[in-house]
């Protein structure tokens, strides 16, 4: 998971960055090299066999394609496609795995796996906390806490999980893997009001300065990339830092220093 985020983030630094070194005074060097670079990070990105970063990815590369030029959206899929054609089905490079997973995305409603029920009912328990503590919510950490109170049976008690690192264990599940939901409910109402603010704020702020030269097309992919993910996944982990720092750019962007613009 925590090289998927990684990967992903890298893949939208370079289509941004790419987006940049367009124009009479850009390096057409640099931007094939940043593109040929993207295309590249589209294999580690699809054995990472992360559903949830796939989507986000997805969305955040025709946001932030999009913004920029729709002729360039229909490109930049095109070479996504095509590499992953070779380097997947071409060379077969983890196909089986990769195909599963995409099959698997198209069934989460009408025949989920554990792993999407599990998740399904972990939001379920979100709810039932809110709606006990509907104005400030529960708590932090108090997720964890209330979450066997208010699951439904069905719920399992841990994932498994196992890789040539770890081996196999079982994972707790000790949070709705579902950031707004997490905030829902150990904060309430007020809370998820003043994150959707905070975010609703980012987004028209990263929206408004992509067009301009600098990391702001970077920050509107990369900001995009975690909104999306955060649909379905919750901060914590080895990746904390990155998306800190990935928030960190994006409220730059978004609100720029005044002594800045003047300078400017």
């Amino acid at each position: 998971m925590a090289r998927s985020t990684v990967v992903a983030f890298g893949l939208l630094a370079a289509l941004a960055l790419a987006r940049g070194a367009r124009g009479p005074h850009g390096n057409p060097a640099l931007r094939r090299g940043l593109y040929a670079a993207a295309a590249f990070l589209t294999f580690p990105l699809a054995v990472s066999f992360s559903r949830g970063s796939w989507i986000a990815t997805a969305v955040a590369a025709a946001v932030l394609l999009l913004r920029s030029d729709a002729r360039l959206a229909l490109r930049g899929a095109l070479v996504a496609a095509a590499a992953g054609v070779v380097l997947v089905g071409g060379l077969g490079l983890g196909s089986s795995g990769v195909a599963e997973r995409l099959d698997s995305i198209g069934s989460v409603q009408a025949a989920p796996d554990q792993s999407v029920s599990d998740r399904y009912d972990l939001w379920t328990t979100a709810t039932r906390i809110w709606q006990d503590h509907p104005a400030t919510g529960a708590g932090p950490k108090a997720f964890q806490q209330l979450r066997d109170g208010h699951a439904p049976l069905r719920l399992s008690s841990g994932s498994d999980a196992e890789d040539a690192t770890i081996g196999f264990q079982r994972e707790p599940l000790l949070s709705p893997h579902n950031m707004y939901f997490l905030v829902l409910s150990e904060q309430g109402l007020l809370g998820i009001v003043a994150y959707a603010a905070l975010f609703l704020a980012l987004l028209l702020g990263c929206l408004r300065r992509a067009g301009r030269p600098g990391a702001g097309p970077a920050a509107l992919g990369l900001l995009v990339w975690i909104l999306v993910d955060f649909l379905y996944a919750d901060i914590g982990g080895t990746t904390t830092v990155l998306t800190s720092v990935v928030l960190g750019l994006a409220a730059r962007t978004a609100f720029p220093d005044p002594a800045d613009a003047e300078a400017r």
